[in-house]
């Protein structure tokens, strides 16, 4: 069930916007606040219609009310549909249901919390929460404080009851976390210091190769035979072998220092990411505890 972005009549109000002689043929850019506007005549620019604009001006407040209870009358029937759904275990259903009984009315705050409580399964499934947060601010937003107590006596206990398995599962998975990366530690830390010194070691041959053969080449054609130069192609030809072994041994020292890292840092193991999913959903529950609550 997807959410759909309602922005009709969010809190049920309307608002007059008056027109003159000097606008009256003219559109008006639209209002940006939630309601509906209804344009009405300035009487001050009308005089000599005074009376009529007057009659049409309840007119036009008359067959809003109307209105408004017709959309209320039918959100209510819609929501009860929608009810009727959920109690089935029809959660899709319900859900499309409340959508449309918070599309006729959207300043009810009960059509937002059903959709919230179809995305939760009842406040007992978290992993779709996120996709209903527009429908759970306007739910809890508009929610009466006797309500909101009415539910938290409904919902809290067995969110409170969550929340702490949720905190002993992630404490559980925490101390396994560092048991593992504590028993793992020697053998990385002896990988990283002996890639350390092949790496040393590669970086003083390479270096002495490389000098040796700089060293040489001046002298290369300072004499008629190759004396010089055989030393001096030998030199530099380790060079680059050596390089290659450099290389080889970077590689392996970056890879020893980013265990190494790994291994010091909380929550890199299996068990480390299953006590930060518990602690995502315990700091979860108790916030919706909190919206109860407040």
């Amino acid at each position: 069930m997807e959410e759909r972005n309602l922005e009709l009549d969010d809190d049920g109000k309307i608002k007059l916007r008056k027109r003159n002689e000097g606008d009256v043929a003219v559109d008006l850019p639209e209002e940006d606040d939630d309601g509906i506007v209804l344009d009405v005549p300035d009487l001050k620019g009308f005089e000599e219609e005074k009376e009529e604009d007057d009659e049409r001006l309840v007119q036009g407040s008359d067959a809003w009310e109307a209105e408004l209870r017709r959309r209320k009358a039918e959100s209510e029937k819609v929501f009860g549909e929608g009810e009727a759904l959920f109690a089935a275990g029809d959660y899709d259903g319900a859900g499309e249901k409340y959508l449309d009984s918070a599309a006729l009315y959207g300043a009810n705050w009960r059509p937002w919390f059903g959709v919230v409580r179809v995305q939760t399964k009842d406040f007992t499934d978290f992993a779709g929460i996120y996709d209903c947060e527009n429908a759970y601010d306007r739910a809890f937003k508009r929610m009466p404080k006797a309500e909101r107590e009415a539910l938290a006596e409904k919902y809290v206990p067995s969110l409170t009851v969550r929340a702490e398995e949720c905190g002993r599962a992630r404490e559980k998975f925490t101390a396994e976390d560092v048991q593992q990366r504590e028993g793992a530690r020697e053998s990385i830390e002896r990988a990283y210091v002996g890639a350390r010194k092949v790496l040393i070691i590669a970086v003083a041959v390479f270096a002495v190769f490389l000098a040796a053969g700089c060293i040489l080449a001046p002298f290369v054609n300072t004499v008629p035979d190759v004396r010089f130069l055989v030393p001096c192609i030998v030199c530099f030809a380790l060079a680059v072998a050596s390089a290659a072994y450099l290389a080889v041994a970077l590689r392996r020292f970056v890879s020893a220092r980013k265990s190494l890292t790994r291994n010091r840092r909380a929550g890199t193991t299996a068990a480390g990411e299953q006590a930060r999913i518990y602690a995502e959903e315990e700091e979860l529950i108790r916030s919706i505890i909190e919206d109860f609550t407040k």
